[in-house]
């Protein structure tokens, strides 16, 4: 089979997602996505802050401990955060249907999704994978270094830095270099 970073027709990206807490009743707060463009491509990074909707502010959860560990205060989210309409036309728009989106923490990461996309009223388009999905063709070699890159590389825990450092360390253990990254460009939805 050939291997899934090597294939031209699909598109692949990295999400992650920031949340109020980690037990039941959070929120999210923050989406990041970085999008694979190929081996000499620059990585495409992005994030929005969610303004949490009044009902998550009645009924859900927020963790200052979450909070000593993303950085980021309500008052900074309330603040600076997109509506839930708008971050979702932004991840549907960026990902669509034809999109492989990969997390390392998928269960966690839909629900937060799940939980944003109903608050929008609008429908997902594109569906979560384990980050495994692309790493399945390496060597144990690939999947030893790739295991040091990411222990020598602690997460930063926001949601882009998240994405572009697993993306990075993937496409470093795969095509052999540390590749560069850019932001990127807004779509119209």
């Amino acid at each position: 089979m050939k291997n899934i970073l090597n294939r031209s027709d699909l598109r692949i990206a990295i999400l992650d997602v920031e949340a109020s807490a980690l037990e039941a009743g959070s929120y999210p707060i923050e989406v990041g996505v970085a999008l694979v463009r190929g081996a000499s491509e620059p990585i495409g990074v992005g994030a929005k802050l969610i303004r949490p909707t009044s009902d998550w502010l009645k009924t859900g959860l927020w963790s200052k401990s979450s909070e000593a560990v993303h950085c980021l205060p309500l008052e900074r989210v309330q603040r600076e955060g997109e509506p839930v309409e708008a971050v979702c036309d932004w991840l549907n728009g960026l990902l669509g249907i034809d999109t492989i989106v990969a997390s390392d923490a998928p269960r966690y990461d839909q629900d937060w999704l799940d939980t944003l996309f109903t608050a929008a009223g609008r429908e997902q388009r594109f569906r979560i994978f384990d980050f495994q999905i692309l790493t399945r063709d390496f060597s144990a070699d690939q999947h030893h270094h790739l295991a040091y890159l990411l222990r020598r590389d602690p997460p930063p825990h926001r949601a882009a830095a998240d994405a572009l450092r697993l993306t990075s360390r993937l496409m470093e253990t795969h095509w052999g270099h540390p590749p560069r990254s850019e932001p990127l460009v807004p779509n119209p939805v």
